[in-house]
């Protein structure tokens, strides 16, 4: 004689096994290998009045740190400022860009410069972006990844840092800022609105982030550095480093060299 199960029986019965069937595809899938020969590409921030940056002083202690901890793959510094200095890569080659262009607008930009230089080669990159540089580099991913217009297609990124960058707007003062690059950098701003309608975006077969700010910071409050939805261990605090102290600090230096080489808990 067969027994003839229950509909809440057989229901359960079957949760179980979809159950375990879930939890064995999960157990199969390979844990990622660190990885330290991507590209890495470094976005540098908001310079007042567009009088430029130094590629080479905003990230080079950083880039000799990761050589030093086993990173192979090429780095690659980006600009944007027609005054910018020891860049690789000006994004005004790339689209129409002037001095007071908005970084959601460079986001559009940098996304097209990425996916037509490595995605659509098939190449997964890192990316390292600080201050509004964060904010550039979350915008494109972000942007590609919703395929809003003017972004490019989805990008393959693996992992990104922003250091300092402001999620939720810069510090009080930026209020005032009523025109320019800088009227999209104040908290409330109508980008940043934007930005944050995306907890944590993601490219193409997933992104790690891990944001980094500082109690110590004036220009970019850490409440607002680390405005991303990542788990607690990829939002790191420091109560000592002022805005322009990240790149060149040797503590978060290995901390970044860790968050772009392994897969953070």
């Amino acid at each position: 004689m067969k027994t003839r199960l229950s509909s809440p029986v057989r229901f359960a019965a079957a949760a179980a096994v979809a159950l375990l069937v879930a939890v064995g595809a999960t157990a199969c899938e390979p844990p990622r290998a660190p990885a330290k020969d991507r590209v890495v590409i470094f976005v540098h921030g908001w310079s007042a009045l567009g009088a430029g940056n130094d590629c080479n002083g905003n990230f080079g202690s950083l880039k000799t740190a990761l050589r030093n901890q086993g990173f192979t793959g090429a780095m690659v510094t980006v600009g944007y400022y027609d005054s910018d200095r020891n860049c690789d890569v000006n994004l005004r080659d790339w689209g129409s860009v002037d001095n007071s262009t908005s970084w959601k607008e460079l986001s559009k930009v940098f996304s097209k410069y990425v996916y037509e230089t490595y995605t659509k080669k098939g190449i997964t990159v890192d990316l390292v972006g600080h201050s509004m540089g964060g904010l550039i580099t979350r915008g494109a991913i972000q942007g590609a990844q919703a395929k809003e217009a003017g972004f490019s297609q989805p990008l393959k990124v693996e992992d990104s840092v922003t250091f300092a960058a402001p999620f939720q707007g810069a510090a009080w003062f930026s209020t005032g800022c009523l025109w320019g690059q800088c009227s999209q950098l104040k908290p409330g701003a109508s980008d940043i609105k934007w930005l944050l309608t995306n907890g944590a975006p993601q490219g193409v077969g997933g992104t790690d982030w891990t944001a980094f700010g500082s109690t110590n910071d004036d220009t970019v409050p850490d409440s607002s550095a680390l405005a991303i939805n990542v788990p607690a261990a990829r939002k790191v605090l420091y109560t000592n480093l002022e805005h322009s102290d990240y790149m060149g600090n040797a503590v978060a230096q290995v901390r970044a060299a860790k968050a772009l080489a392994e897969v953070d808990s």
